[in-house]
């Protein structure tokens, strides 16, 4: 079709905007669009989030308004929140007391009950068996002719199962409690001097931590705590403090407390530098008396000797760092010995043939 402006004028040269096929201006710019999809996402986050956790306090958001996946011990308030905070801070700080004597006592009660019970029964079989012989030889004709119910066999039977019942859960519970490792010192101290120094609880409520000798560790001891609080003395002492915090202590680790008093460290890590100690101890009694023994010559009673001190090691080592049985040791340490006793037999044979 002509142009309607005649064919000498140009064609215009305005901007034109997109219609549909429909003719309708429906078409959405895309930048556009997709600023206003994440706008509307966030707002969406932002409110679910309120309405999921609306009582939680700022601090206890990140900055996009979602509660932090790391609580902070400092962001809960003092007494049994910022406590709470810090014992779940790290599993060796979840210690408890067992109330051995309160056990004891509730055993010795239960336990007075029965014997109490024992008696009746047995003088109430006494009495039959005086007046009431066939009682004693069927339980269905001892029920049917009991004439007094409130002291009736049946009935006394069954007192001693609830008590019995009762008895045995009381012994279950102090079993398991008894399984439970007592804290080591350092973790102990660790716990009280944190609560001592903050102060979150009440006097009379902060008593529990003078009975130490009451404590037990809920979490699961490594096979040698006593190594893992050494070597983390160890590391303590010869690194600065910004490198052990760089090497061994996690980034959730970091952003628990700003306590300069409190370290936290990665058990995972303190626990490789552990298992290495522990593996170069092992070689070095695989290997270090064979090497004494091969630069040893012709002094016999000097070698039985080197045999015998490398074997007492082997033995301390095994006890202190294992969790092996007496015979397990036993074993391992004869085999230790023996293979000794063979490599020096060996040198010995070889050093006489050349």
């Amino acid at each position: 079709m002509p142009n309607a402006s005649g064919p000498g004028t140009p064609p215009s040269t305005a901007p034109t905007t997109p219609t549909s096929p429909t003719g309708t201006n429906d078409f959405i710019d895309c930048e556009k669009g997709n600023v206003d999809e994440e706008k509307e996402e966030e707002e969406v986050v932002e409110e679910l989030n309120e309405k999921d956790s609306p009582n939680i306090p700022s601090k206890h958001r990140a900055e996009d308004g979602r509660p932090k996946l790391v609580q902070r011990i400092d962001d809960h308030p003092c007494g049994y929140p910022q406590l709470a905070a810090f014992v779940n801070s790290d599993e060796n700080f979840l210690i408890a007391r067992k109330y051995g004597f309160l056990r004891s006592r509730v055993l010795l009660y239960r336990q007075d009950e029965l014997s109490v019970l024992e008696r009746d029964l047995i003088k109430l079989d006494a009495d039959d068996e005086k007046n009431r012989g066939f009682a004693l030889t069927s339980r269905k004709r001892d029920d049917e002719t009991d004439n007094d119910p409130l002291y009736s066999r049946k009935i006394l039977i069954q007192k001693i199962d609830d008590k019995l019942k009762e008895y045995d859960g009381l012994v279950s519970r102090i079993k398991t409690y008894l399984s439970l490792r007592a804290p080591t010192s350092r973790n102990a101290k660790t716990f009280i001097d944190w609560i001592e120094d903050h102060k979150p609880l009440s006097p009379e409520e902060s008593t529990f931590i003078q009975h130490k000798d009451d404590f037990v560790a809920l979490s699961d001891g490594q096979e040698c705590g006593w190594l893992d609080g050494m070597v983390e003395d160890g590391l303590s002492w010869c690194l600065p403090v910004k490198l052990m915090k760089k090497f061994f202590t996690s980034e959730e680790q970091t952003k628990k407390t700003d306590d300069d008093h409190l370290h936290l460290y990665s058990r995972r890590r303190i626990d490789i530098v552990v298992r290495l100690v522990l593996v170069l101890t092992t070689v070095g009694l695989l290997v270090g008396p064979s090497a004494v023994l091969y630069f040893v010559n012709g002094q016999s009673a000097l070698k039985i000797c080197l045999i015998m001190v490398f074997t007492l090691l082997f033995a301390a080592a095994l006890s202190v760092c294992t969790k092996a049985k007496r015979h397990e040791m036993l074993a391992a340490t004869a085999t230790y010995a023996a293979v000794l006793v063979v490599f020096l037999g060996n040198f010995n044979s070889s050093t006489l043939t050349s």
